[in-house]
């Protein structure tokens, strides 16, 4: 549910497990000991408090503004006037992402969508400055309220939608993983070999496929720094980031985590890139891959050399400047150089070609775009001879067109998502045999 109105999410140390039982601890945010966060089953949820009792905010900078919220959302944005807004936010978010008047009127459209909210505790134990609260509307539905604020405790990301499950790590290679001073959230589930590692966005978008997989060997993943704000429950880092600062943390995470190898990458997206730059770099780490509508390496080059000939020459000018300048910070929180990244892979994949492995590739059924006075069919066509490239990569390779289902096919079609990596996973076997 982005503020305005209500959307769905998708499906989207050394290492120290989290315990199993009904309450498993978990890190401190407050850093003095004061208060722990902990996971209570009888409200699927992070508590500061007694599982039996209300849920309590704990003492952090965050909790002020998230006790206002609450109260906006149990119903007080229903007088909220302008002014009080703006004091609650930051300049930087009124002027970026939307003026008080539109901050009203979308904490306004939460009450009228799914009515006043209750604060049930957390999606995943706080951080300081960010927060995924999971509230309850009165028809039973669980809205998830991520909140962030700056170095002066002003608002800075907000955003509601539908929860996404509450993910306990539980057994071996799961818990937060200390990476270059930050922790990384790390979810593995089954066992045997080779290990599935789904690469792009956090652990909840892969929860269900997860789940599904794990009945046929170890599957990982993990929280992606800075993707989705405070969504992420991976601690954030440094921008801008390239495909290579990706690839070596998730190198680094998964040696320190001491996860068994090879791996099977399945990359989603832009995490397709970030598969095959890995695959180059470390080949004997990797035993197949799956790319999910993933992102070829030339992508962006071609892409603009074509449009450049298909549209005037104004509205390239347009198309062309915003697609090489990076949007606000508070707009786009993973601040992703996409062109260097695609430099890097092309030259990886030059110097050290993938080996030979099973690859499956997956491409949309749905076209991305239907814009009037746009070259749709010539853009379509681009992506799809840019999937057949990355198909061409590996000989007999599986390319397969995901009937119903846009660029998102994790979320609209994970029975071939499932179907695919199952396939791979057991090709690789027969290799190594």
């Amino acid at each position: 549910m982005n503020l305005p109105g209500l959307a769905t999410t998708s499906a989207l140390i050394l290492l120290a497990s989290l315990p199993s039982a009904g309450t498993a601890a978990a890190a401190d945010p407050t850093g003095g000991g004061r208060a722990i966060a902990h996971y209570c089953a009888n409200r699927d949820a992070y508590e500061f408090g007694r599982c039996a009792a209300s849920p309590a905010l704990p003492p952090i900078p965050l909790s002020g503004q998230l006790r206002w919220l609450l109260d906006q959302a149990g119903g007080g944005a229903t007088t909220l006037t302008e002014a009080e807004a703006a004091g609650h936010f930051s300049a930087e978010y009124l002027q970026v992402v939307m003026p008080p008047a539109r901050v009203v009127e979308a904490l306004r459209s939460v009450i009228t969508e799914v009515g006043v909210l209750t604060f049930a505790g957390f999606s995943f134990p706080p951080r300081a400055d960010q927060a995924v609260v999971l509230t309850s509307a009165a028809g039973g539905q669980r809205i998830a309220l991520a909140a962030g604020v700056d170095s002066a405790g002003r608002l800075e990301y907000l955003q509601f939608q539908f929860a996404p499950p509450t993910v306990v790590p539980r057994g071996p290679y799961s818990g937060m993983v200390r990476i270059g001073g930050r922790n990384v959230f790390l979810r593995c589930t089954g066992h045997g070999s080779p290990t599935v590692v789904f690469e792009l966005g956090q652990t909840t978008d892969w929860f269900a496929i997860q789940n599904s997989l794990a009945a046929t060997t170890r599957v990982c993943s993990y929280d992606l720094p800075n993707a989705n704000g405070p969504f992420s429950r991976s601690e954030p880092a440094p921008t801008p980031r390239t495909a290579a600062d990706i690839v070596t943390e998730l190198h680094t995470m998964l040696a320190t985590a001491g996860v068994p190898g090879p791996y099977v990458l399945a990359g989603f997206s832009n995490g397709g890139l970030y598969s095959l730059l890995y695959a180059s770099r470390y080949p004997s780490d990797v035993a197949g891959l799956v790319l999910i509508d993933g992102v070829h390496p030339d992508y962006y080059a071609r892409r603009l050399a074509m449009l450049k000939q298909l549209l005037p020459p104004d509205a390239y000018a347009v198309f062309e400047r915003e697609a090489t300048t990076a949007l606000p910070r508070l707009l786009d929180p993973e601040q992703i150089d996409i062109v260097t990244s695609q430099a890097q892979t092309r030259a990886a994949l030059a110097a050290h070609p993938l080996r030979p492995m099973p690859l499956a590739v997956l491409t949309h059924g749905i076209p991305a775009e239907d814009r009037p006075d746009w070259p749709n069919a010539e853009d379509e066509a681009l992506w799809l001879q840019l999937q057949d490239e990355l198909a061409a990569l590996e000989p007999g390779s599986t390319h397969l067109i995901a009937a119903g289902s846009d660029h998102d096919i994790p979320l609209n079609r994970p029975d071939l998502v499932i179907a695919q990596v199952t396939r791979v996973v057991h090709a690789a076997r027969t290799a190594r045999n």
